[in-house]
């Protein structure tokens, strides 16, 4: 599956080891999903994932974390922005997100804030999943 990744979900994953969120990133490093990200995305993981309240709570390093964040960008596929839709939602970050779902033709986006990305992802036939979601889906795939 082709996914991208709000950075809601990266953060539940890094601040905690345990549940759905950490279970997609496990995933993600282990190759069973495909990440697609742009520049600006990785910039914005980069930019909320160093905050030191996210370093506090994941107890982990900068260092740390920025190699995590390494590994993620080498494996993701890159998407570049060809076509622009914006504005399509109220936030410009959800607007990435969005962008970088329908030019790399993602099957899903996974977030833990659904109810502002459905309505713009509904427009290009997006899925917009929990990521408890794409657990249960990706495990009907198998």
């Amino acid at each position: 599956m082709r996914v991208v990744l709000d950075t809601s979900v990266l953060i539940t994953a890094l601040r905690s080891s345990t549940g759905a969120a950490a279970e997609n990133l496990r995933l993600v490093l282990l190759k069973e999903l495909t990440i697609l990200m742009d520049y600006k995305l990785v910039c914005e993981y980069r930019d909320v994932a160093l905050r030191a309240e996210h370093l506090i709570a994941s107890s982990k390093t900068a260092e740390e974390t920025t190699l995590l964040l390494d590994v993620l960008e080498a494996l993701a596929e890159p998407v570049p922005i060809v076509v622009r839709h914006i504005p399509l939602s109220q936030d410009a970050n959800d607007d990435m997100v969005l962008e970088v779902a329908i030019n790399g033709h993602a099957d899903a986006i996974v977030t833990n804030n659904t109810k502002h990305f459905r309505e713009p992802a509904k427009r290009f036939r997006l899925k917009v999943l929990t990521p408890a979601d794409l657990l249960r889906e990706f495990r009907l795939r198998r």
